[in-house]
Order: C-alpha cells, then structure tokens, then sequence
C-alpha cells in the first residue's frame, strides 16, 4: 500500500510540470522545425505531439491552468500530500515566468533574426536553456525531492501556506531558549 502512494506521489508529481513543458514546446517547435525538420521529428515522440495538438485547439490553455492550479488546487490545499501540491506551485512560477522569456525572444527573434535560419537557432538554443531548467524539475519530481535553492524554496513555501497550527517552515528550526548563564564569582 505505501508502495503505490508513493509511486503516485512521484508520478502526480511529475505531471504537474507537464502542462508547461508542452506550453513551451508550442511556442519553440514551430519555429525550430523551419529550420531543422528532421531533428524535431526525431525528438519528440508521438504521444507529445498529439497533447502539442490539443493544446493547441484550446485556446487560453495556460491561463486555465495557472487559473485552476492555483484557484482551487493550491487555495483549497486539494491534494494532501504537501510534495504535489509544492511542484504545482512550482510549475505556476515556471509557466509565469515563461510568459515573460516568451515576450523578449518574441521581440528579439522579430527585430535582430533576419532569415527563418536565424530564428531557428535562436528558438533552437533557448529551447535548450529552458530544457537546463525543465530536466531537474522532472527528476525531483520523481525522486520526491525539494528544491535546494533556498529562495525558490521559501517563495513556493509561502504560496503553499501552513499546513495546520503545528507546522514550521522548512528550515526554521525550533529556537531552544537558552538560560542566561549565572556569572562565575
């Protein structure tokens, strides 16, 4: 029994950076496939490209689920289990952030690419940067692990609030008070 709580957990785990990472591969593929047809057809397996496809006929996807994660999943704490919850946070904070990178390359794949070829290996390197940031959040999703950047970690923690009356943040550790030492005569 603990066995398949913790094989969901991994797995639930992983799925919540699942929505972004096809958000990002809608903004990228089109403009890398102009130029490099054959690699993006080698890397992208099918069942990708047929969620790429189904995102791609809703339209507001991204703003639904940043909308539904954070409305009623995060606000209502709906999965228990505080390791789920935290990488659905944290797959909000990566899709928000993506909006802004998109806005820059948008602008500067618009002004300085001048040829398709340009843009695509633009779109081609950032599209590598961002799997940089992509690949250990789905590795720590699996092994169940927490984010060790401090920052990052507390700005999930405060979104993700307290979960019940007794609990303590994540590095705070109980301050013993300490006796004022009697002085030596």
């Amino acid at each position: 029994m603990k066995f398949k709580g913790l094989f969901s957990q991994r797995i639930f785990s992983m799925l919540a950076y699942y929505i972004p990472y096809i958000d990002l591969l809608n903004m990228q593929i089109p403009i890398i496939q102009r130029g490099h047809p054959f690699l993006v057809r080698l890397v992208l397996p099918n069942f990708i490209v047929d969620s790429m496809e189904f995102c791609q006929q809703v339209p507001f996807l991204s703003l639904v689920y940043l909308l539904l994660t954070y409305g009623i999943f995060i606000r209502y704490k709906i999965p228990e289990d505080r390791l789920i919850r935290f990488n659905i946070m944290s797959s909000i904070i990566l899709m928000s952030f993506q909006g802004i990178f998109y806005e820059l390359f948008g602008y500067y794949t618009t002004f300085f690419c001048k040829t398709p070829g340009d843009a695509a290996e633009v779109a081609l390197v950032t599209f590598i940067l961002w799997l940089y940031i992509f690949i250990p959040c789905f590795i720590r999703g699996a092994r169940g692990e927490y984010v060790s950047n401090i920052f990052i970690r507390e700005a999930i923690e405060v979104h993700l609030g307290r979960d019940g009356p007794d609990f303590t943040w994540w590095d705070r550790k109980k301050k013993k008070r300490r006796r004022p030492r009697k002085p030596k005569k």
